[in-house]
């Protein structure tokens, strides 16, 4: 990519490729990854987004018809969008999609946390049945998941500031946990080992986002070593 900063020794201008078409076709490669990740992330958050909706609106039963279709052609936009972003900023050195995964990070998180509330409610009115409550960690962990993900995209990215707000709602729920256990009427003590799990998970997780203890940089260091080697193989041919 630095050959089209250079001046031509012909006079041409700079963004005229040398040999061929070479550059032009990296470009619009970059371009096209550029998109394609866009719109696969796009449309794979949109979908997940549906999908809860659907679970706290229509109710479990209702949502779980052909839900397994739809958890593969979620699964499969998000793969392709995050595999495009992967192509367009390790390989292509895109500057301007990193920016934007990072927002799709925040609107990650903004999401986890809505959820979070909500199945905190539901979790205090203790008017659930053990399907829901695992449909509520699956579906709060697989947003997690997402954006742990879209995290992995960037390079030397911090999911730190990322844990603060999740923090605050996990204090939140301890003080919802005690306020019921203790000063509430009517607490049925069966749904305790529900709400410390949930509670648990979620703190572990928030607790490794903060303390960030690489957990992930094995998978980071391969991650970038093997697109390396394809970036170092695209430039030799150009």
């Amino acid at each position: 990519m630095s050959d089209l900063l250079n001046t031509n020794p012909r006079g041409t201008s700079p963004l005229q490729p040398r040999n061929g078409n070479r550059f032009s076709q990296r470009g619009l490669l970059s371009l096209l990854m550029l998109l394609l990740s866009i719109g696969g992330l796009t449309f794979a958050l949109l979908g997940g987004a549906r999908l809860i909706l659907d679970i706290f609106s229509v109710g479990l039963l209702n949502s779980l018809n052909g839900i397994a279709t739809k958890i593969i052609v979620i699964g499969l936009a998000y793969s392709v969008g995050w595999l495009c972003a992967m192509f367009a900023i390790r390989v292509f050195g895109n500057l301007v999609l990193p920016f934007i995964i990072n927002i799709f990070i925040w609107g990650c998180l903004i999401g986890v946390c809505s959820l979070y509330v909500l199945i905190l409610q539901r979790l205090y009115m203790q008017a659930y049945d053990d399907a829901h409550f695992w449909a509520y960690l699956l579906t709060v962990v697989a947003g997690l998941g997402a954006m742990v993900g879209l995290h992995l995209i960037i390079e030397d990215h911090d999911l730190r500031p990322f844990s603060v707000p999740l923090l605050i709602i996990n204090l939140i729920q301890l003080g919802l946990i005690v306020f019921r256990y203790v000063f509430a009427t009517g607490a049925n003590p069966a749904y305790l080992l529900n709400d410390l799990f949930f509670f648990i998970v979620m703190a572990a997780f928030s607790i490794f986002m903060l303390v960030h203890v690489g957990l992930l940089a094995p998978l980071r260091v391969r991650l970038t070593n093997y697109f390396d080697k394809n970036s170092k193989a695209m430039r030799a041919e150009n």
